[in-house]
């Protein structure tokens, strides 16, 4: 069986074994079966990478500034990484203004302006995780079972409230 590419704990890649996945996933339906059949017959297409976020404590040093995914990729499960980039550039840009050659200040006022809204929406991102990359078989069930649940009637505006909560 030929190698396939997989990442160490330390971040580095590597060459190795493709494991067997189709006793786990093969009640699934979609594209999966036929995903599962071509990473037997071809394990060395198989790419192996993680969905992370980023989390530093401090977005700048001097002068310095790190903006966007650099500095607190949200994730691909929450889906604001271009808003919230564009968001942070316009902030900072303020920010620089407002404060002229004070560019301390002005970062401190930047990150502690934008900091809350980038936490909300990575702790969206971790709980949207069960919903595009469910864990378990349980989970998938739950997930079908919510989807079907939208679209009656008393339960599509519960729905709609809480989505507009959330995102205020």
């Amino acid at each position: 069986m030929p190698p396939t590419v997989a990442r160490t704990r330390t971040g580095s890649w590597r060459a190795g074994r493709c494991p067997r996945y189709a006793p786990p996933f093969a009640d699934l339906a979609g594209g999966v079966p036929e995903a599962l059949r071509d990473l037997e017959a071809d394990p060395a297409v198989a790419y192996f990478d993680r969905v992370s976020q980023v989390k530093v404590p401090q977005w700048s040093v001097g002068r310095a500034v790190l903006l966007g995914d650099a500095a607190w990729c949200v994730s691909l499960f929450a889906g604001h990484g271009a808003a919230l980039a564009l968001a942070g550039a316009d902030r900072l840009g303020a920010a620089l203004t407002r404060h002229g050659d004070d560019i301390r200040s002005a970062l401190t006022q930047w990150e502690a302006g934008l900091r809350a809204e980038v936490t909300k929406r990575q702790a969206l991102a971790r709980r949207g995780m069960y919903q595009y990359a469910p864990p378990s078989g349980l989970h998938v069930w739950l997930n079908e079972v919510a989807i079907r649940a939208v679209t009656l009637p008393g339960i599509r505006g519960l729905v709609r409230r809480g989505i507009e909560r959330q995102n205020r």
